[in-house]
């Protein structure tokens, strides 16, 4: 029995783009210069059914050619047509476009000195018309945010110079005293170990969503367009069935047991599977997240594994022998001694009062800050003077640096070494097809039915629909390729390879020369 996979996925329906400024390469500035790529897509119906046997090559030739100048013709008219609508008011939301990116770049590039990892501006409209919609609710109902009058409330000042009169500002944020500085107000979300807390419905996962999306800039109007967080900030969930290859999860997996007869013990050091579980699988997350640099974990326990988040004194008493450190117990070590701050949505474990540095808490969609209450509660009810198989205070565990990620790379091993790339029917999925091919025919009784398919349905930071989701295959596709003439570097080291070569070579477009994949095989997988 064989199955054909790597079909591409049809465009959507809905005429909607994202609302996210992703970095393009079609668009640059070089020595003072804006260069401008224009690529446009020309649909034809060329038949010549009615072609006579008699007729000679000649008159062949001369349709094609009179078809191809005819097509240069429409071209250059639809450029000089679009050209002359960028009217001054075009202009101006052109204007307002670019300095809302300039003030979100800005503004994010002021969160170290700060030492923030995120910022939430007073007056964002944070909720969404629906789970499925990427534009923001009409207000009213939905309340604009505020900060709390706290510690965590901060005044922030960028400079914008002659932009600033193209920025369309939040209620309550201004240009000082009529000069280029825009200053705004808003929640800071400092370095460290940051709880948000509330109800059900209350609004938590929303303010992570904000969070998380802020590692792009937003589109105006997008209702968070002044709400930034570092770049480097990173979802992390569990993902039952997920592949894991040798990643280090021993901070967080130990001690497995082994079935009756098995003398051989699971190296967690090495950790793989082809099916993780959800606490093996968000240990696996975790690491990858530190493997790759990054400087904050954001943490919702509504897509988490109960076991791997925490455990409580009760059940620690009953079940001693625990094969799973829970991450409550990691995360001050993990800032401590590898500075990477945790932001933890939680509603239903109390445990995790004893470990952050400043609460979020709310109440019917209103922000307040709650860290001293939560600091109360914690030492009434604490049982941090616990100590933890012999390893330290329980719930703050040091970082041993045997748990530090391992240096992986690509096997050598495979037939991807000249990939092209595609996308799967429903979406999320991306394929890659060996040297054979275009399409690879898997055979259930001998193959593994998803060889080659890369599964990112819960990758929750990429908003970008299917035209990120296949740039992220092309990068992945380059990163084996290349993995043969870097022999020395891991993934990270690789990451940073392709980040040079985008740089090089023209972005995409270079990066796409270097591929087997042709015009056609990028327009069909992107539903063109």
């Amino acid at each position: 029995m064989t199955r054909k996979i790597g079909n591409g996925s049809k465009k959507s329906s809905n005429n909607t783009f994202p609302p996210y400024m992703f970095e393009r390469t079609d668009v640059w500035c070089e020595n003072g210069k804006l260069l401008v790529t224009l690529r446009i897509i020309v649909e034809t119906e060329h038949s010549l059914t009615s072609i006579d046997e008699s007729a000679n090559n000649d008159d062949v030739d001369m349709s094609d050619a009179e078809n191809d100048t005819t097509i240069e013709q429409a071209k250059d008219a639809f450029i000089t047509h679009a050209l002359d609508q960028v009217s001054g008011d075009a202009l101006g939301g052109v204007l307002r476009h670019v300095a809302t990116a300039t003030f979100q770049d800005r503004l994010r590039a002021q969160l170290s000195s700060i030492e923030a990892v995120a910022f939430v501006a007073d007056g964002s409209i944070l909720p969404r018309r629906s789970g499925a919609s990427s534009m923001p609710m009409a207000s009213p109902p939905a309340l604009p945010f505020k900060a709390p009058e706290s510690r965590m409330r901060k005044e922030v000042s960028v400079e914008m110079g002659k932009l600033c009169n193209f920025l369309k500002l939040n209620k309550g944020a201004s240009p000082s005293n009529g000069s280029t500085i825009v200053t705004v107000t808003g929640l800071v979300i400092p370095h460290g170990v940051t709880l948000i807390v509330g109800g059900g419905y209350h609004g938590k996962s929303t303010l992570l969503r904000c969070i998380a999306s802020g590692v792009y800039d937003k589109i105006p109007g997008d209702g968070r367009e002044f709400s930034v967080t570092v770049r480097s900030a990173v979802t992390v969930r569990a993902e039952d069935g997920r592949y894991v290859n040798s990643c280090n999860v021993s901070a967080f997996i130990s001690n497995l047991p082994t079935p009756p007869g098995v003398s051989k013990t699971v190296d967690t050091t090495k950790f793989s599977t082809r099916e993780a579980s959800g606490s093996t699988s968000q240990a696996s997350n975790v690491s990858e997240a530190i493997e790759m640099g990054a400087s904050a974990m954001l943490v919702d326990e509504d897509v988490s594994a109960a076991n791997f988040m925490a455990r409580d004194g009760r059940m620690r008493s009953l079940v001693m022998d625990e094969s799973i450190t829970p991450l409550l117990y990691r995360v001050n070590g993990i800032y401590d001694s590898l500075g990477i701050s945790t932001v933890v949505v939680v509603g239903g474990v109390g445990d995790w009062l004893d470990v952050p540095h400043q609460v979020v808490k709310l109440d019917k969609y209103l922000i307040y800050d709650a860290t001293e209450k939560a600091q109360s509660v914690s030492r009434q009810f604490s049982h941090g003077h616990v100590q933890y198989a012999g390893r330290g205070v329980v719930h703050r565990l040091n970082w041993d640096k045997k748990g530090m990620p391992n240096q992986r790379r690509p096997v050598t091993d495979h037939p991807f070494h000249n990939a092209r790339v595609s996308l799967m029917d429903g979406g999320g999925r991306i394929c890659l097809t060996g040297e054979e091919g275009s399409e690879m025919s898997v055979d259930y009784e001998n193959e593994d039915d998803d060889f080659g398919v890369i599964d990112m349905t819960r990758c929750e930071q990429l908003f970008g629909r299917s035209e990120q989701l296949y740039g992220c295959g092309l990068c992945v596709a380059w990163i084996i390729g290349h993995s043969k003439s870097h022999p020395n570097l891991g993934l990270r080291g690789l990451l940073d390879a392709l980040d040079n070569e985008l740089d090089r070579s023209g972005g995409m477009k270079g990066l796409l020369a270097s591929l087997p994949e042709s015009k056609e095989d990028v327009l069909e997988c992107l539903g063109y």
